[in-house]
């Protein structure tokens, strides 16, 4: 199998020779070429019951490393699901025009900050508005910045409940129904230009003229008459469901390992699905270099926070809320459904292929040369 790692250690000497990379891209470019090698150290885990003892590298632990992110999303997983209400769950989905591309990549944080906060305010506003819910929904809200084919497309997946709290009573959504989905795309839109004009940010060299406050102003007016594409999907099977959901979107990267298909001649074919056409998947070949390229573009700000909770599901008050909402739509505090899910989904770090025994122990050591 072809892996990133494999195509940052053949080409990554010749991309740095033609980049300068960032504090943050350096930071995961060295975190994935040494994942799971010597360089790292290495771990041994010993069975307590029969002593049986399994040697492995370290891993890196990055999360933009493709090959760290299964058990990290297992154990969100696991403790997200103790949250889950016995309500539907709408997907929402808000972008922003590919003409804020540039202005994103050189102020990253401040962008996706405000994408959040424009997002959660806009359904938040809606949600709490008579004319649609009347009450205070939950919202778990995930960065993404990607498109199939590597390209940078900042964008953020929101998870809502359907129902939500007021007063001290349940109010349930309709069936399929949140609120007009033009209604939050213009909300969104509007909340979104207002904050980032009063943002300090930096313009790459091609756009410098909008330095020009007027000039700037002039360049956000051609944005407000554009229709920014907004979505939102309507429940789809059973609550349970939902965690799982929420974690595979929590963890992606932009791209796995298992969608890289060859390395040849400088270039790499990975497949991608092609939502233009029935979501059929296609395979696209560019250059080693590009691969890199738009791999990095999707590195993070240095400990920037990709999953937010806004509403009910506020990290602040999480706990006590749940439970009053979990009476009052009359859900038992642990309820079938969730035991149900932990049973299905027991989270298990290790089992002795010897005698099968799941209590054992660790040991880790970093210096490398002791590694044979």
């Amino acid at each position: 199998m072809y892996t990133i790692q494999d195509i940052f250690k053949i080409y990554g000497p010749t991309y740095i020779k033609q980049h300068s990379l960032s504090k943050e891209e350096w930071k995961v470019y060295n975190a994935i070429i040494n994942c799971k090698t010597s360089n790292l150290g290495y771990h041994t885990i010993t069975c307590e019951h029969c002593g049986n003892t399994i040697l492995a590298f370290n891993s890196c632990r990055n999360r933009h490393c493709p090959m760290c992110q299964s058990y990290a999303r297992e154990k969100w997983i696991d403790k997200e699901s103790e949250f889950l209400l016995s309500c539907p769950y709408f997907h929402i989905v808000t972008t922003v025009p590919y003409e804020l591309n540039e202005i994103a990549l050189f102020n990253k944080k401040i962008f996706y900050n405000t994408l959040f906060k424009a997002t959660s305010e806009s359904i938040m506003t809606l949600s709490e508005d008579p004319k649609w819910l009347g009450a205070k929904v939950g919202i778990t809200s995930i960065l993404h910045t990607w498109g199939q084919t590597m390209e940078f497309h900042p964008h953020i997946h929101s998870i809502v409940t359907g129902g939500g709290i007021k007063n001290n009573k349940w109010i349930n959504s309709k069936e399929e129904y949140l609120f007009k989905v033009q209604v939050l795309s213009s909300l969104f839109k509007n909340k979104f230009l207002s904050l980032l004009k009063k943002k300090e940010l930096i313009f790459p060299e091609k756009l410098s003229h909008l330095n020009n406050s007027k000039e700037f102003n002039k360049f956000l007016e051609s944005l407000y008459k554009k229709q920014w594409i907004t979505y939102i999907e309507p429940p789809k099977g059973s609550p349970e469901n939902v965690v799982e959901y929420i974690g595979r979107y929590s963890f992606r990267i932009a791209i796995s390992n298992d969608r890289i298909k060859n390395i040849d001649n400088d270039m790499v074919t990975f497949e991608y699905k092609d939502y233009k056409d029935e979501g059929k998947i296609k395979l696209m070949t560019i250059s080693a270099i590009e691969f890199i390229r738009r791999f990095l573009m999707h590195v993070l700000p240095d400990r920037f926070t990709k999953i937010k909770h806004y509403g009910i599901l506020t990290n602040r008050n999480k706990k006590s809320l749940i439970r009053l909402c979990r009476m009052l739509i009359k859900q038992a505090i642990y309820n079938d459904f969730t035991s149900t899910l932990k049973r299905k989904r027991k989270l298990i770090e290790f089992e002795c292929s010897e005698c099968g025994y799941k209590k054992f122990k660790y040991t880790f050591f970093y210096r490398a040369r002791y590694v044979i």
